[in-house]
């Protein structure tokens, strides 16, 4: 009986004439279903690489998607042939704003430092020595060895490295569990003051965050079919984050239906009536027809009427920590305060019962919504 025998290859670079200047061509094989291995070859324009490096780079991740599965690229690999292959099968399906993190991080952190070593020298302590010199905060830092520890542990899944206890848990970056910056709450009579103080559209972006203690991604996001005004419900179907759309919440719970209400939907009805043109969002700029720029409203109006009102440090999520701090002045139940904050983590509300909207919710909600409005 023969015995296939695993190959590593490097594949081949060589140069070829055109009719205008050389092109490269790349040369591999790929094992067929039937057994077979059968020669592949790719063409790379000489004007967008003119080097055989060039080339090279750009047939990183291909090759070792194709070593995967040898001794020999598992021997080989790096933290740069995981990089290489996350950036392939993970990164496409996160959250634009993740990819934006995490690909910044990459790029300018982590790979410079790791791309070319070998899975087997990126240890606990290695790690923690080049964490200490980068010129991060505490909270940055995490993220830092959070993405190490995710692609070792990718590297595991890959069988890249053996399925282990992983390194960076037994990294601890000092003062990461402290909050660095100061929580700023309102009370109900400084939130009412704001809304008074601002122009409209955003006293009414003000209003809707601060009564339903949305994210200020998911306040953008509305779209009129997210509404039901007959029932008084909403239900949030997408946010709109980095001037992109993404057409799911934040988590599961964060699209749960939660009450709205009455007074509040009459003022929302009132403002639809009011619109000029035919877009879905509840708050789109005359301009461009898309949801307005957070950080803009919150530097040019909210801030300034803020500081007016005698109250620093303003952002969008104070009216979301409020939310939460009028609940609890309330003596809402924590449950009820984990449905209307939707929240899916147990310990970020510190309870977990239903999620289904019940009367209670809608009282709940009233006791808040009511004093705002």
């Amino acid at each position: 009986m023969k015995v296939s025998r695993e190959r590593y290859q490097h594949g081949s670079v060589r140069k070829v004439p055109r009719s205008q200047g050389f092109a490269w061509e790349f040369r591999f094989y790929i094992t067929a279903p039937e057994g077979k291995r059968k020669l592949k070859v790719q063409t790379f324009d000489s004007m967008k690489y003119p080097t055989e490096r060039d080339v090279r780079m750009a047939v990183e991740g291909q090759l070792s998607a194709l070593n995967s599965g040898t001794l020999g690229g598992k021997v080989a690999a790096t933290l740069g042939t995981i990089i290489d292959r996350y950036m392939t099968d993970e990164f496409p399906a996160l959250r634009h704003s993740t990819q934006t993190t995490n690909k910044s991080l990459i790029d300018l952190h982590i790979k410079p430092k790791w791309q070319d070593v070998k899975l087997s020298e990126v240890t606990a302590i290695a790690v923690k020595q080049w964490m200490d010199k980068l010129p991060f905060g505490a909270a940055s830092k995490v993220r830092a060895r959070n993405m190490v520890s995710k692609l070792l542990d990718l590297a595991m899944l890959w069988e890249y490295i053996p399925v282990n206890r992983n390194p960076m848990e037994l990294i601890r970056v000092k003062g990461s569990t402290k909050r660095q910056k100061q929580i700023t709450i309102i009370t109900p009579a400084q939130f009412k003051a704001l809304v008074d103080a601002l122009p409209e559209p955003y006293n009414l972006m003000v209003l809707v965050t601060g009564c339903l203690g949305l994210r200020v991604s998911e306040t953008l996001g509305l779209k009129w079919a997210d509404f039901n005004f007959d029932e008084c419900t909403l239900s949030i179907g997408q946010v709109f984050t980095h001037g992109k759309v993404q057409n799911v919440p934040k988590t599961d719970a964060s699209g749960n239906e939660i009450p709205v209400h009455p007074k509040l939907c009459e003022i929302l009805k009132e403002w639809n009536g009011k619109q000029q043109h035919e877009h879905s969002w509840v708050f789109a700029s005359v301009k461009t027809g898309s949801p307005y720029s957070d950080a803009t409203i919150l530097n040019n109006y909210l801030k300034p009427a803020a500081v007016n009102l005698g109250v620093q440090g303003l952002g969008w999520h104070t009216l979301r920590h409020s939310y939460k701090s009028w609940m609890a002045a309330a003596k809402i139940n924590p449950a009820q305060m984990k449905d209307l904050m939707r929240h899916s983590d147990i310990e970020t509300t510190m309870n977990v019962y239903g999620k289904t909207l019940t009367p209670e919710m809608r009282a709940a909600n009233s006791l808040v919504a009511g004093q705002l409005l």
